[in-house]
């Protein structure tokens, strides 16, 4: 383990000693990196003598290999809407750093430990933090924790950080770093690779592979930037998952999906180009309607339907012109306008 790293495991034991009970929040809708980094840190927290520690969560996990996932490898989520963070001793971030901007919480309530593969933008007052923005992943942080004490980290702890690190940086090389490829190969002897291949073998619902079908068929370019729409759906998780596969168009370098979902307009966004940060492009063409951002590579948003919110959403009609309307915001933001 390198200097850095036995500084920060010893400093992490130090905040956990004597602590009785720790919550540790993921962002909104977590996805593998944030739930695997959350699990390998209540693992870290029971080897320090934490006796109650749990994993909250806000939004809906629709996503089916999310699902999959947190059924194989048995991770417990409570929702954060139900929880009392004041009654924990710690209050743990994971995969996000800042009160208030990635879920929502009492504002009298402040992390004690922040990790995160993301620069803050602000200075986290918090006992404990490590955020590491040279890594391509949190769970690779978590990663030189768990592989570098002198017990070995649980099967499943292990295997859970190797399927995050893979599928958030390494199966499409979405700009992973030499720490991504290092924390993976450290933690390869201790992973079950059969469970592995089980969570990307999760099957897609009926509804999904429908809902992929209309992304298919309903879209629009300009350049390299695609823009679709899977209509309305009952699965949010469909619109990520759309994102990803148009994604694999020959030419296409950035993908943006809209549905409507529960009555609410909902964006996922894709992006391998190194010109386009989709969670800013995302932020400026549609927060002023709902929440909208994220990553460079990947984010989202959801969005009051306005002026539509009373129409008959299987018009197609509507559903045209509610695509254009999204369509063109997002391209002009991209200052793809047509002439």
């Amino acid at each position: 383990m390198g200097e850095v790293a036995v500084g920060e495991a010893e400093e992490l034991e130090t905040v956990l000693e004597d602590t009785d009970s720790l919550a540790i929040v993921c962002h909104y809708q977590p996805d593998p990196d944030c739930l695997a980094s959350a699990y390998a840190l209540q693992w870290i927290a029971a080897r320090n003598g934490v006796t109650n520690t749990d994993i909250f969560y806000q939004g809906h996990i629709t996503h089916q290999e999310i699902r999959s996932f947190i059924g194989i490898f048995d991770i417990s989520l409570q929702d954060i809407d139900d929880a009392s963070l004041e009654n924990y001793d710690i209050v743990a971030f994971v995969d996000h750093s800042i009160s208030g901007t990635e879920v929502e919480i009492p504002p009298t309530v402040d992390a004690d430990v922040v990790i995160d593969n993301v620069e803050p933008p602000g200075d986290p007052d918090a006992s404990f933090v490590d955020t590491r923005p040279e890594y391509g992943s949190t769970a690779a942080i978590l990663a030189e924790y768990v592989t570098n004490w002198d017990d070995d980290p649980p099967e499943l702890v292990a295997s859970a950080l190797l399927f995050a690190i893979h599928r958030e940086r390494l199966d499409d090389v979405r700009y992973p770093t030499r720490l991504d490829y290092r924390a993976a190969l450290d933690l390869f002897p201790y992973a079950d690779i059969d469970l592995i291949e089980e969570v990307y073998g999760s099957s897609l619902t009926p509804e999904t592979l429908d809902a992929v079908g209309r992304a298919i068929h309903h879209r629009t370019m300009r350049g390299s930037v695609l823009v679709s729409s899977i209509g309305q759906t009952s699965d949010s998780g469909a619109l990520p998952q759309a994102a990803e596969y148009l994604l694999r168009l020959e030419g296409i370098r950035t993908v943006l999906v809209m549905g409507v979902v529960n009555g609410d307009l909902w964006l996922s966004g894709r992006s391998f180009d190194p010109r386009i940060d989709i969670g800013m492009a995302l932020n400026g063409a549609f927060s002023e309607f709902g929440t909208a951002g994220g990553h460079q590579d990947r984010a989202g948003g959801q969005l009051s339907l306005g002026i539509f919110a009373d129409t008959d959403m299987d018009s197609p009609v509507i559903n045209e012109r509610l695509f254009q309307i999204v369509a063109d915001r997002f391209f002009g933001t991209l200052a793809l306008d047509e002439d």
